[in-house]
């Protein structure tokens, strides 16, 4: 699936609801015990280049629920993550002149209706539904737009390796997205992969370090009204530092998990950096 190639153009204005650093962490397959948890994402994205340019400031605060429950030997989650930005972009016109245009509110929200995790001696496993809806304020005469108008079905495997008397942490996901057409434009996005990976080890019990990174390709071509003709299909990878830090908040465990994100090897897509912290803790 990474090696398929196709020639039409890439998702309507570029965008996607696929975030680097929203899928690859420290022991991302592990299921925690039973319990209500906050999964807080808080992130800064920047990119631009010679002629364009975008900054954004969200805020995910997620709630996970892991139940007793059972499927094929599974634990059962549920989740549901609302989105809250800031977003500001310029562009250069022809002779010279800078258009600027920021939007703020809330934004795509992401839903988990699903997920299964399984745990032996060394490997865990979790498989996972996620739906992005189309929550965000949209208008299709406005150039930047909080929302994309069309819902997101995020279809996922992670698996964790974590050898049994060693520090080491090996993680990854690769999930699928299938868009949905946006009513207001008729333009259907693509197909498209990522894959998101970790390679961690941990100093101490409560300390760990590691290396982050992804890699996106859209993989079907685009459909609809207003498909550009002959673009390649949008592609970039991302690799940077994480850190891992748990500290006691009363008697309870809070873990921090902070990355940084560079992407390269770009195609069709604006080149970025994304700083994001992740707090978890169980309520």
């Amino acid at each position: 699936m990474l090696l398929c190639t196709a020639a039409a153009g890439a998702a309507e204005n570029g965008g996607s609801s696929y975030m680097p650093g929203f899928y690859g962490d420290f022991a991302m397959a592990v299921s925690p015990v039973t319990g209500d948890y906050l999964s807080n994402f808080m992130g800064y994205n920047t990119a631009g280049n010679a002629g364009a340019g975008s900054n954004l400031l969200f805020e995910l605060p997620g709630v996970i629920r892991v139940t007793d429950i059972e499927i094929a030997n599974g634990n059962y989650w549920v989740g549901f993550f609302p989105y809250v930005l800031y977003t500001e972009s310029s562009n250069t016109l022809q002779g010279g002149a800078v258009n600027r245009d920021t939007r703020g509110g809330v934004g795509d929200m992401y839903a988990l209706p699903a997920a299964l995790s399984w745990q032996w001696r060394d490997m865990s496993l979790l498989a996972f539904e996620g739906l992005v809806l189309p929550t965000g304020d949209y208008e299709k005469s406005r150039a930047l737009n909080s929302g994309r108008n069309y819902w997101t079905f995020d279809s996922n495997i992670s698996v964790t390796w974590q050898p049994k008397g060693t520090p080491y942490d090996v993680s990854l996901t690769l999930g699928y997205m299938v868009n949905t057409e946006n009513a207001a434009t008729q333009y259907r996005t693509g197909d498209e992969l990522h894959l998101d990976y970790l390679v961690g080890y941990y100093v101490t019990p409560s300390l760990g370090a590691g290396i982050t990174g992804s890699h996106y390709r859209q993989v079907t071509s685009d459909s609809g009204h207003g498909v550009p003709a002959e673009l390649a299909l949008a592609e970039y990878s991302s690799l940077g530092p994480a850190l891992m830090y748990t500290v006691k908040l009363g008697d309870k465990d809070v873990t921090f998990s902070a990355k940084w994100l560079h992407e390269y090897n770009v195609n069709n897509h604006i080149a970025g950096d994304y700083a994001i912290l992740r707090t978890i803790l169980k309520f």
